[in-house]
This record gives structure tokens, C-alpha cells and sequence, in this order.
């Protein structure tokens, strides 16, 4: 089985990256021919480009508490990030159209930096405090234009798989603006493909879409507390799942 494992590995990491090449390149087509983000979107992450990258790399999917998600409440989702595994997975799992808060670095990556710039992404450079500041309000337009926004709210991979503490960012605009936060928790994609690795081992993501809140839920909560707030519910989400 382990021999079977690594040859369908050596046959579908090409796959991949040949997928994701086809998927950029289609879904940066769709933004300048219809002029609408928006509309690739809604079909090329979730539809076209994660269950093939799933389906090829041995992973499954499984989601609870969908019932938590209101598309007509434009909300900030913040999950848990320890794997690359968790991008396709929430792009597949939570079945809404997501604008991501992606780090300046991406921005040079071939077809990946270039896709995220066709469909409007938003860009935040932690090392220069204005730009993100800039960053953060184009974040607040979005959501007040009725976008969501998908955060990964440690602001980097956890190397150990444990739930690093939340950066400020995404629950800074939520308290100017008082936005719907809905805390997402990922388990198993840290275990399928660790950072620093390339083996990818067959396995299953769990995702679990918390209740939402607000900041107006808890008067005079600072942002920090907001931030650890939502934490907490992901790892509480995270340990009902082992």
C-alpha cells in the first residue's frame, strides 16, 4: 500500500500544479472578460480548482455547521491556518464567495500572485503600518459593499499545529464597523501536510463553522479580547473533534 501511496503521488503532484496553473489562468480570464471578480469567485476556488486538488492529493472533506453561515450577512470568517491544505479546503467547505486577506509576499508568485491581483484581492504588508492600515479599510469596503471576507487570523502556518495567538487585523475592522465574525476551525490538514513538508499523506480536513458573533455582543471588549474570544471557539470547535 505504501508503494501504491508514493507512485500516485509522483503521478499527481504534476496534476496539481498542472490544475492549479489551468485554474489560475481560467479564473484571471473569467475577471477580465466579464469585469467581475465577483463571478469567478463564485465558481473557479470552490467548484473548479479545490475538489480536483483534493480528489488528487487523497484528501476528503468534511463540514459541520453550515447552518451558522447567512450569505446575506456579510461576516469576516476567521480560521485556524496550519497547512496549505487549508486553502482548498475552505474555498470548498464554506460555500460562499470569499475574498481573502493574503500577504503582500503572494503578490510575486507566478499565476497564484497573479490570480489573486485579477480577482481583487486584498494585499496587506505587515511590515509597513500604513499600507496595512490602507489594507484593513479596503477590507471594511468590501464587507460594507455585502462581501465576505475569509481571514487566517494567526497571519502565518503554525508550526506545531496548536492555534497561535489571533493577530489584530480582521477584529480591528470588526470592532470599528461591529461586523459578524464566524470562527472556523480546521483539523487534520496540519497532520495531511505539515509546513515544511512536501509529502502529502491521505487523510481527512474537518472544517467546523462556529456561531457567529458580534463585537457589540461584548461592550467594551478590546480588540484583543475579541481576537482570543474567537480563538477560544476554535479550539474548544477543534477539541470536540478529537
Amino acid at each position: 500500500m505504501a508503494a501504491i501511496r508514493v507512485l500516485w503521488l509522483i503521478v499527481s503532484y504534476p496534476l496539481v500544479v498542472l490544475w492549479t496553473i489551468i485554474s489560475g489562468f481560467t479564473g484571471m480570464l473569467l475577471a477580465v472578460v466579464f469585469r467581475s471578480p465577483q463571478l469567478t469567485l463564485s465558481f473557479v476556488p470552490g467548484k473548479m480548482w479545490a475538489p480536483v486538488i483534493l480528489f488528487l492529493l487523497g484528501i476528503r472533506l468534511k463540514v459541520y455547521g453550515l447552518e451558522n453561515i447567512d450569505d446575506d450577512t456579510p461576516s469576516i470568517f476567521v480560521a485556524n491556518h496550519a497547512s496549505l491544505l487549508d486553502i482548498p479546503a475552505c474555498v470548498m467547505g464554506i460555500p460562499v464567495k470569499l475574498n481573502f486577506i493574503a500577504k503582500v509576499e503572494l503578490k510575486k508568485t507566478p499565476v497564484v500572485g497573479w490570480y489573486i491581483s485579477a480577482t481583487r484581492q486584498i494585499f496587506i504588508d505587515r511590515r509597513d503600518k500604513n499600507k496595512a492600515k490602507q489594507s484593513l479599510a479596503l477590507a471594511a469596503d468590501r464587507i460594507k459593499q455585502g462581501k465576505h471576507v475569509l481571514s487566517y487570523a494567526e497571519g502565518t502556518r503554525s508550526k506545531t499545529g496548536d492555534v497561535n495567538l489571533f493577530r489584530r487585523g480582521a477584529f480591528s475592522i470588526a470592532k470599528e464597523r461591529d461586523i459578524t465574525l464566524i470562527p472556523v476551525a480546521i483539523s487534520g490538514a496540519f497532520e495531511c501536510l505539515p509546513p515544511g513538508s512536501f509529502k502529502v499523506n491521505s487523510g481527512t480536513i474537518t472544517l467546523v463553522v462556529g456561531k457567529p458573533f458580534k463585537p457589540s455582543d461584548y461592550p467594551g471588549a478590546s480588540i484583543e479580547a475579541l481576537a482570543e474570544e474567537a480563538r477560544q471557539r476554535v479550539i474548544a470547535m477543534r477539541n470536540r473533534q478529537t
